[in-house]
């Protein structure tokens, strides 16, 4: 029998999964995780944008489904490079695909913030309803948005473009 400690890691996942449909959708959120890492290196962010762009399926919004489909972006990202915690670009990439499909209306927005010391942070983040999904807006108010993607791909430049409502 596993020690205490894993057997509540293992509960805490199952619970996410509420049908066999979940644990497919994690499992081709995971294919992307997997190829995501080399596409960005090879093809621009905007067209990286477009492939992942979903039209939004026929069923009405699911607010739980969007959180699932959050939680598994994030959980896939980590897989593929646990020790940096995942890849932010990846993350919100996936996000945005399965997020789009569900029919939250996305936008995944890609910002900078100076670092201390000099140099240059870059993060990536989606927004469903103006607000981030899975990130505390408050932790992304040190960047600034330099281009966002609307739900349906289309290049957003305004400088507020992305910024997360409060």
């Amino acid at each position: 029998m596993p020690p205490p400690s894993e057997r509540s890691v293992v509960a805490r996942v199952t619970a996410r999964f509420s049908s066999p449909r979940d644990v497919l959708l994690a499992v081709r959120m995971f294919g992307w995780a997997l190829v995501l890492p080399v596409l960005k290196h090879v093809v621009p962010v905007k067209s990286l944008a477009g492939v992942m762009r979903r039209a939004p399926g026929a069923s009405p919004r699911d607010l739980a489904l969007e959180t699932r489909i959050v939680t598994f972006a994030r959980w896939a990202a980590r897989l593929v490079r646990w020790r940096d915690g995942g890849n932010c670009l990846e993350r919100g990439l996936i996000a945005y695909r399965y997020l789009g499909a569900a029919g939250a209306q996305p936008t995944l927005v890609v910002g900078l913030s100076p670092k201390e010391g000099g140099g240059i942070l870059g993060h990536a983040w989606v927004l469903v309803d103006g607000h981030p999904a899975g990130e505390a807006a408050s932790a992304l108010s040190i960047y600034t948005p330099v281009f966002a993607f609307a739900a349906d791909g289309t290049l957003i430049t305004a400088p507020d473009a992305g910024r997360a409502q409060a």
